[in-house]
Formats: C-alpha cells, sequence, structure tokens
C-alpha cells in the first residue's frame, strides 16, 4: 500500500514538474517572439482597424471598422487572457471607424481614449460617450504636438487636428476633423489618416509638418479625394496600406489614387485580408 501511495506521489510531482516545465517554455517562446512591435490592418470590410502592439505588452486600437468583427480580430491577436486595451484611438466618428470600437469598450478594458470629441448627433456616436461615461475612461482630446508615450522607443505623435477642435460641430464633413498620427518605433515610422481628404492634407503640407512616414495607411480607403500628389510626396512611403471592403459600393480604392501610387509598394485589405507588419528597431517586415 505504502509504496502504491509512493508511486501515485511520485507520477503526481513528474506531472506537476512538467507541466511547470510547459510553462517556462511558452514563457520563454512568448517572450522571444515578444520583442517586436507589432502592426496589424485587420481586414473589416469596407472600414479601418488598426492593432498596435508593443513589446512590453501595451497595446492601442485606431478606429474599430464598421461591425463586432474586431472583436475576432483581436481575439487572434491579443494574448490569451488578455482583455484590455490600453488605448484607443477614434479618428472621426462615423459608423466605418467608430461601430466596431463601441464592442470593444463593451467587452474590454480601455485604459484611455483619444478623440476629437467634435458634435455628432448619430445614435452611435451617443452610445459611444455613454459607455465612456458609464466605464469612467479618461479622455483626452487630440490637438497637434501631443505625444503620446506608449513604451521606450514607441510613441504617437499627432499632426492633426491642428488645434482642439472637441464640441465644434463638423456634420457637414466628420471627415475634414480625422485625427492625423505617427506611430513612431525606433527608426519605423507608420502615418495613419483615418478619413482625411485633401483639405486636410493641404495645411499639413503648406506647414512643413513632418510628415515621413515608411508605411503610410491611405487615406479614406483610397477616396479619389485623398492621397494628393503633393502630400503623397511629403510622405514618401515605402508601402501603402490600404483598408477597404471587396466589391465594395463606394468604388474603392479609386482608379486616380491607384496612379498615384503607382511607383509605391501597395497592401490591400480586399486582397490579402489582414495586413501584418513586425518591426524591430531598424526594420518592418511585412509578415506574409
Amino acid at each position: 500500500m505504502w509504496q502504491r501511495i509512493k508511486n501515485n506521489i511520485a507520477w503526481f510531482v513528474l506531472i506537476v514538474l512538467t507541466f511547470g516545465a510547459v510553462f517556462v517554455w511558452l514563457a520563454v517562446f512568448t517572450q522571444a517572439a515578444g520583442d517586436k512591435l507589432k502592426i496589424y490592418f485587420f481586414d473589416v470590410g469596407q472600414g479601418s482597424a488598426i492593432f498596435v502592439a508593443a513589446p512590453n505588452g501595451n497595446q492601442v486600437l485606431i478606429d474599430g471598422g464598421p461591425s463586432d468583427a474586431v472583436l475576432a480580430k483581436l481575439g487572434q491577436a491579443l494574448p490569451l487572457f488578455d482583455k484590455k486595451i490600453e488605448l484607443l484611438i477614434l479618428t472621426h466618428p462615423d459608423a466605418d471607424h467608430l461601430s466596431g470600437l463601441i464592442e470593444v469598450l463593451k467587452r474590454y478594458g480601455v485604459g484611455q481614449i483619444l478623440e476629437t470629441g467634435i458634435v455628432d448627433n448619430t445614435a452611435e456616436y451617443q452610445i459611444w460617450n455613454e459607455l465612456i461615461k458609464q466605464k469612467n475612461i479618461p479622455v483626452v482630446f487630440a490637438s497637434a504636438g501631443q505625444i503620446v508615450k506608449i513604451v521606450d522607443n514607441l510613441a504617437i505623435k499627432i499632426l492633426y487636428p491642428l488645434g482642439k477642435i472637441d464640441g465644434q460641430d463638423f456634420s457637414k464633413n466628420t471627415n475634414s476633423t480625422s485625427i492625423v498620427g505617427k506611430v513612431c518605433y525606433g527608426e519605423n515610422t507608420m502615418l495613419f489618416t483615418g478619413d482625411a481628404e485633401e483639405q486636410t492634407e493641404k495645411p499639413l503640407v503648406m506647414l512643413g509638418v513632418d510628415l515621413r512616414a515608411d508605411i503610410l495607411a491611405v487615406g479614406h480607403h483610397g477616396s479619389k479625394n485623398s492621397t494628393s500628389d503633393k502630400f503623397l510626396s511629403a510622405v514618401a512611403p515605402q508601402l501603402a496600406v490600404i483598408q477597404v471592403g471587396l466589391n465594395n459600393r463606394y468604388g474603392h480604392p479609386a482608379s486616380e489614387t491607384l496612379a498615384r501610387l503607382k511607383n509605391i509598394q501597395i497592401l490591400r485589405t480586399d486582397q490579402a485580408g489582414d495586413v501584418k507588419f513586425e518591426c524591430d528597431l531598424k526594420k518592418c517586415l511585412f509578415k506574409k
């Protein structure tokens, strides 16, 4: 009997040690895989959602797309049991950027929100604001010159709007209020533009704002009214990512925009699905 107990104890100890070793190696591999910045342009249909994961585990979601499709994408991108996103950025409150963020607010803990705070009377934007109040989430209104530090060597620089516009009504054209920002990690840069069009691009170029970026998130899903020649020349990207839905009713991306991008490598979510990059401090590599 005692021998049987000893044998059972020995097996129990062996199982515990085995599981312990597995968890140790999982931790090692997780740490090894997590020493790079990840930038994912999610394929959420006709909308925009950009996920940025820092090496220290902090996460940023820029826009959320037109539906709850972003939830499945986050489930794949986030570590197991991680239900916290440190920063949500709403570039502007159009449904194809906002709707998915509402679903994220319902299901995830959110550390902070960066938005413009403009007046918008849509039902979805009212729900967004109510959820923020209910969850008591700190909100910062975007303005050029702000620098949001995520971790050492990683920051987001806000380039537009040129001043705070919270409380103002832009119901005739919310696209013109889109936050333009630059993700900077070591020597890497990624410019996101929401639905910014030429009327937003023009003052940035005229003021000599440093728009240079390795990766450009093409404005307004490749609309003909975005990504003007002068703006594109100022950004001088190596890669352009277009978040767009397959066979969308708007005809995005426009042939005019594609022509302006002809000398730049283009990656499209309607063709490639999720567009993923992993970056060390020197270079971002496209993950196929």
